[in-house]
């Protein structure tokens, strides 16, 4: 199809043409060990930290023996929890001192997993994004301790941030907007629903994800690829949609309108799909990839039926390479291993007691739906 031509060679000249930042954190999202996080916050910011969601307190962070000073810290996501109990947190290294970072990191998440007891789901759809050849967060797995105690195991996620966009686009390409999909709302229908990096210190335009929007919504059936194609990177969407089908990521952008990342990268000017919060993927191994999506795109693209046969396409390419049920059992496996070697604390035999409890399921769940998505010869 002209279509998926035009979009895999400019998908190519983008990548080819721009030179990858140097990567210097893969040992902090080695998957291979399990990571220790000490996190240190004084007793006058303690407060301020269990009661507000955005601004950071002062922090050090100790990082597989690696002290980091001048952090800051908030709890992540929309509701406060005890610190008592198991906050998710968002670290930022150089919020309080310039020049910090974390082997060239500036942020990384800590997320408590409290909707996953597997703590294996987003490295899970991160590897097969990975396989895909879509940029997504690195995922790896921590035991931490705040204040000197024990908070248990965490998921460590890679921050989409400039130092993501400098990695995956080029030093030279990472100033484009960068848009947030709270949920759950259609940038079709709301553009300022969408959270812009960065909008008022910058002067940022939202003008690029209007006209995108005004195409998808006013295009006729017969000039929507060749419309969507001056602004979209069309080739990466549809790999994309076809990964949240093949995963049964629900609670993404196009079953739910929630959890995904748009860049407007500076090398072609076209807009790029990003995934994020896949911490519910294969929950429900019987998800069907022809489940009707609630977002406009996706919508006019299954409506469409030269649009809906290259999305058949990218499902049965990607179920016969990205999802691969070996990898996806070796990494549990060596998650598995890896989470084991724990120390001792309350919360993290809590952790362990539920990854066991559960872990089963999950393999079950991988072995089921690779007999299910397998391509029709």
């Amino acid at each position: 199809m002209r279509y998926r031509l035009a979009s895999i060679l400019l998908v190519s000249w983008a990548f080819t043409g721009c030179t990858a930042a140097e990567d210097t954190a893969e040992v902090v999202f080695d998957p291979a060990r399990l990571h220790e996080v000490e996190i240190t916050v004084d007793a006058a910011y303690l407060d301020e930290l269990a009661t507000d969601l955005d601004e950071r307190v002062p922090c050090t962070v100790v990082y597989d023996g690696e002290r980091v000073p001048g952090s800051g810290i908030r709890q992540k996501g929309n509701t406060l929890v005890d610190l008592d109990d198991k906050p998710s947190f968002s670290v930022k290294f150089d919020e309080f001192d310039d020049t910090a970072d974390l082997h060239g990191l500036n942020k990384i998440l800590l997320n408590n997993s409290k909707q996953d007891s597997t703590f294996l789901r987003a490295r899970l759809g991160a590897d097969m994004h990975a396989r895909a050849g879509i940029p997504a967060a690195r995922v790896a797995h921590a035991q931490v301790t705040f204040n000197g105690v024990d908070k248990g195991i965490y998921v460590v996620v890679e921050a989409i941030d400039g130092d993501f966009l400098r990695l995956h686009f080029g030093e030279e390409h990472a100033e484009g907007n960068l848009y947030e999909g709270p949920c759950c709302g259609d940038f079709v229908d709301d553009v300022e629903h969408m959270e812009l990096e960065d909008e008022t210190k910058d002067g940022r335009s939202r003008d690029d994800l209007r006209a995108l929007a005004q195409i998808i919504e006013e295009t006729p059936d017969t000039a929507l690829a060749a419309a969507l194609e001056q602004r979209l990177d069309l080739g990466r969407f549809m790999k994309s949609y076809a990964l949240e089908a093949l995963l049964g990521h629900w609670d993404g952008f196009a079953f739910r309108a929630n959890n995904h990342y748009i860049y407007n990268n500076p090398a072609t000017g076209l807009l790029v799909f990003m995934p994020h919060g896949m911490d519910r993927i294969l929950e429900d191994p019987a998800f069907d990839p022809e489940t009707t999506p609630v977002t406009r795109l996706p919508l006019r693209i299954r409506a469409i039926p030269a649009l809906d046969a290259w999305f058949h396409a990218e499902l049965a390419e990607l179920a016969g390479s990205a999802w691969s049920a070996s990898a996806l059992h070796a990494a549990i496996d060596q998650a598995a291993s890896v989470l084991h070697t724990a120390g001792p604390g309350a919360q993290a035999s809590k952790d362990l007691a539920d990854f066991d409890e559960h872990v089963g399921a999950l393999r079950d769940i991988v072995t089921t739906r690779t007999d299910a998505i397998a391509p029709t010869p």
